[in-house]
């Protein structure tokens, strides 16, 4: 009997069938590094590893582009006390949503390099809110039994995904903001289509950058 897939691989799995993307990176692990990695390799000045919060470690220092996908001890320990794959609620939805973000932008940067197509902060941003988004709704589809979530479940998704901030002020905090708002209206469009159409949508979703996004959403 194989051993159960650990949530990184299903969630690696999930976001590649989702944009049709090819296998980059093979195995995940290699390129997660915990509290320990992150001290000996990137910590910051008078910057404990829990201060930092998941993140992408980037150098864009000749080729090729190296990162690692950065997941602090305390978000492990309560992904696997409170493992997704075993139901979402309130408890863990938010470190989920931290997972699936930090995944998808190691995934999105390996695919727009071996591309060599630029990406900006806020294209990369704005794609990890969809990706965030459609995995909860599988994984509550999952866990319903119903191909379309319930609307009162959607309704606790996006306010969990996109109406929780820290009240923080600087770019950085714009940009998540306005990642959201993108990601809000965009969600509206894909919903609103036929089932049919809406993978095509996907599809075409992952090549569009920000400039055509926000034409899409000012169009509808």
């Amino acid at each position: 009997m194989n051993p159960p897939r650990s949530l990184v691989d299903v969630l690696k799995s999930m976001i590649e069938r989702t944009y049709g993307l090819p296998a980059v990176i093979g195995e995940l692990a290699p390129f997660i590094v915990v509290d320990q990695g992150y001290r000996m390799f990137y910590a910051e000045p008078d910057l404990e590893p829990e201060e930092a919060g998941a993140r992408i470690l980037v150098r864009d220092m000749g080729k090729p582009l190296r990162a690692a996908l950065y997941c602090p001890d305390a978000l492990v320990r309560h992904l696997e006390t409170f493992n997704p794959l075993k139901g979402l609620g309130d408890v863990n939805i938010e470190a989920f949503a931290v997972l699936v973000e930090e995944i998808d932008h190691i995934l999105t940067l390996a695919s727009r390099a071996s591309e060599r197509r630029p990406i900006s902060l806020l294209e990369l941003e704005h794609h990890a809110n969809i990706t965030k988004y459609l995995a909860v709704m599988h994984f509550l589809g999952k866990q319903t039994g119903r191909r379309r979530v319930a609307e009162p479940l959607r309704q606790w998704a996006r306010h969990h995904l996109f109406e929780r901030y820290s009240g923080k002020q600087g770019a950085d905090e714009a940009r998540y903001r306005e990642a959201a708002r993108l990601a809000c209206r965009y969600l509206r469009i894909l919903e609103a289509l036929a089932p049919e159409d809406r993978r095509a949508e996907i599809l075409t979703f992952h090549r569009r950058t920000i400039p055509e996004i926000l034409r899409l959403v000012q169009n509808n």
